[in-house]
């Protein structure tokens, strides 16, 4: 039997170290009981007074000082408590990071104990998600994120928000503040909407005064002649953006930073876009040469890579319904060249592209690709757009604004919100189902009020599916209820005011975003566990129903038993055909499972009050923590031991080769869902020898309908011994799930798992 051992999860994926904060723990406790204090004057019903007010104690003296190879401004320190939208800065809302507090009460003076515990107990009370969790969980059902010990794990967050980066450099600060204040006679019950908005943007202001009087400061030491002429570049972008539109790419590139940071969003939109046009002008006038705009996009990439948010940071670039596509494929080749130079995991760079697109681009993120960077992370405009328009209901103009976020999630560029609140265990959900609802991890009964037939009692393969399809239903009912209950708990205590700004149609509609501003309210169910619950769905049908040569009794016991003495049946599971062998007898089940989830999940969307609530099969590397407290499966995986990532092959499984994974994955269909993620991996001396003919792989999967490709790049002995000697590669980068990672900074299962994928050689 194996051991059950529980590991705690972080709340948020962290996978790289993050650097110290600047402020020490005296000066970060300061402000956060002066948050605390403000938080305290006032009541739910004066929510955006209260988020002005909070922000102006964090800002601006949470930003650093800047870095000597700094070109633009902005890095900040998100503070154990504080104001956000995501758990990988901070956390959503009105936060405390209680495990953040208690490091720091056991570094501090006894003196500051009290304090630190008077801070600790009101957060219980106030802290965004806490109050969520408090009436939204169910005993053994539905759990905290990531409390793996559940089916279904919700949060309350506010992940994947895009901003109108065009709205905001076409307007500037001041041309922003007259389009509010037109709107004020439009809209007069929204005074107070309008008035926190115009409140924001005077902040905004306040940091950029701060950020002007630190490089006036710095211009007065000692400094080489190029510094001089980057902090004097800096110094004018700066005085520019306090009141009017940006007129060059620094400018812009600082304007958008900054107001980034202050809004809490940690994904940067399509950035060829909305700063092509500043690029070219530049380059033309000769205020840039390209060697230098390499370099501000190289300080860009490095102020998104020190936020260490792993799963987030993406930079889309290429794709369809772009406002100057000619100057935004100036910028999309810099940027892919800076990727490549840089090798850095953030941000996530990501290239939408069609039919018809430069074909310069596509070979040059290849030859990116080559290098083992993983970026970037491929999209098919082709297929996407159309699944879009399909399954979010808008017109092709809107659909062409699509963009993936965190892990891979789609959502509508500065018109949607699409956070991923819930997420379900497919396979977990299936042992249970097996063990006539009794989870073998921890002999918990995990099926509720919910009355299934006993596995003795199942006679047919077509019946068991039946089961399974009534708690899979319940659990996804079940969760589309927390899912629209968390937008109505942050909707109560927070407006998002610096999001809501940059988002269709919060300004014309006088409301925050997730109280009526937003084009698009949508959501996003994670499923986990989908391929081994389909390769374990095969296994029952042929071992139990077609061949008998097993009862459902008898694979309850081997399975109970974690196949003690029962290694002949494991090794006979472990050998039927397995998804990603284009075997089209186990292929079906995956696009039957996939599509009953992905059906029923839409089909929740309108009862509960959403848009769309659509299903993602994005994993990162949850699928391995999920794993460590999932039962023996019929596939022969043993408890404890991770799952298959996102859409793939369980690792090691897709024994035919690259055509028979691809041709597999393009089975599952990428129009009734809002994102799935394919990972493979390929050895350096193939993918730069064999070019052509994976080349034309990529092609002919692309053209049969895969959505998406993430590509690793890497030697199988290298990561062996990576996996033993971390201390001889610090640098090794490989693609998880849905985030990229230095391997020797992931656990060791994790990386276990990375390891066990099939390399094409």
């Amino acid at each position: 039997m194996i051991e059950r051992i529980l590991k705690k999860n972080e709340q948020n994926v962290a996978v790289a170290p993050k650097e110290p904060l600047y402020k020490n723990d005296a000066e970060q406790l300061d402000i956060m009981v002066r948050y605390t204090q403000t938080h305290k004057r006032f009541s739910d019903d004066q929510k955006l007074e209260r988020e002005i007010a909070c922000l102006n104690v964090l800002f601006p003296d949470v930003f650093r000082p800047m870095y000597e190879d700094d070109l633009i401004l902005g890095r900040y320190d998100a503070l154990p408590i504080g104001f956000g939208s995501v758990t990988s800065v901070g956390a959503p809302g009105h936060y405390c990071r209680f495990d953040q507090m208690i490091k720091i009460r056991n570094r501090m003076d006894k003196s500051a104990h009290a304090t630190i515990d008077q801070l600790i107990e009101y957060w219980k009370i106030h802290d965004t998600r806490e109050i969520f969790y408090k009436d939204n969980l169910m005993e053994n059902i539905m759990g905290p994120f990531v409390d793996v010990r559940y089916p279904i794990i919700v949060t309350a967050r506010f992940s994947g928000m895009y901003l109108d980066y065009n709205k905001l450099l076409d307007h500037g600060i001041n041309g922003l503040m007259q389009l509010i204040e037109s709107k004020k006679t439009e809209n007069p019950k929204s005074l107070s909407e309008y008035q926190s908005m115009l409140d924001a943007l005077h902040l905004l202001k306040k940091v950029i005064d701060v950020h002007i009087d630190e490089v006036v400061n710095k211009l007065n030491e000692p400094l080489s002649d190029l510094r001089k002429k980057q902090l004097n570049r800096l110094l004018e972008a700066l005085k520019e953006i306090r009141n009017d539109k940006p007129t060059t790419l620094i400018s812009a590139m600082q304007l958008a930073w900054l107001y980034s940071s202050l809004a809490g969003v940690v994904n940067y939109g399509r950035m060829d876009d909305y700063l092509g046009d500043y690029l070219v002008n530049d380059l033309k006038s000769g205020r840039l040469n390209e060697a230098e705009a390499m370099d501000l996009i190289e300080s860009q990439w490095r102020l998104i890579e020190v936020k260490r948010t792993n799963v987030n940071g993406r930079v889309i670039v290429g794709g369809k319904g772009r406002r100057n596509e000619k100057n935004a494929d100036v910028f999309c080749k810099l940027a892919i060249d800076v990727t490549k130079r840089a090798q850095m995991v953030e941000p996530q760079f990501t290239l939408r592209f069609y039919d018809g697109m430069d074909p310069e681009i596509i070979e040059k993120a290849m030859e990116s690709i080559s290098t083992g960077i993983t970026y970037p992370i491929l999209y098919n405009d082709d297929v996407n757009i159309e699944a879009v328009m399909k399954t979010m209901n808008v017109d092709e103009t809107t659909a062409c604004n699509y963009v993936p976020f965190g892990c891979g999630e789609f959502v509508l560029a500065n018109k949607g919100v699409g956070t991923p609140n819930v997420c379900i265990n497919l396979l977990k959900s299936l042992t249970i189902l097996i063990h006539d609802g009794v989870d073998q991890w921890d002999y918990q009964y995990k099926l509720g009020p919910l009355s299934l037939k006993k596995m003795k009692e199942i006679m047919t393969f077509e019946e068991f599916l039946d089961q399974y399809k009534q708690q899979l239903s319940y659990y996804i009912e079940t969760s589309a209820q927390a899912h629209a209950q968390s937008y109505k708990v942050l909707n109560d205590q927070v407006g998002f005011i610096f999001t809501s700004i940059l988002t269709d149609d919060c300004i014309n509609r006088g409301k925050m975003v997730l109280d009526g501003g937003v084009f698009h309210l949508g959501g996003t169910n994670e499923m986990y566990g989908n391929i081994n619950a389909a390769d374990s769905l095969f296994a029952i049908k042929k071992l139990v129903f077609d061949e008998k040569k097993l009862t459902m009794q008898q694979l309850q016991e081997i399975l109970a038993q974690d196949f003690d003495n029962h290694q002949d049946i494991q090794r006979t599971m472990i050998n039927l055909p397995k998804f990603g062998n284009d075997v089209d007898e186990v292929d079906q089940l995956a696009v039957w499972l996939h599509e009953f989830t992905c059906e029923h999940v839409a089909k929740q969307a309108e009862k509960v009050g959403l848009d769309s609530w659509l299903v993602v099969v994005i994993n990162n590397q949850v699928n391995t923590e999920w794993g460590r407290v999932t039962a023996s499966s019929p596939d022969g995986r043993i408890a404890g031991m991770y799952m298959s990532n996102a859409n793939n092959p369980q690792s090691g499984a897709d024994i035919n080769g690259p055509t028979a994974m691809l041709n597999s994955l393009c089975k599952i269909r990428a129009d009734i869902n809002a994102g799935t993620v394919q990972n493979i991996k390929f050895s350096r001396r193939m993918f730069t020898q064999e070019k052509i003919k994976i080349q034309a792989l990529f092609k002919t999967y692309f053209k049969k309908g895969g959505p998406q490709l993430m590509v690793n790049i890497v030697n199988q002995a290298d990561l062996i011994d990576a996996y033993h000697h971390p201390e001889r590669h610090r640098d090794l980068i490989v693609r998880v799930g849905g985030f990229s990672a230095r391997f020797v900074n992931l656990d060791k299962d994790v990386q276990k798992e990375i390891m066990e994928r099939t390399c094409n050689d």
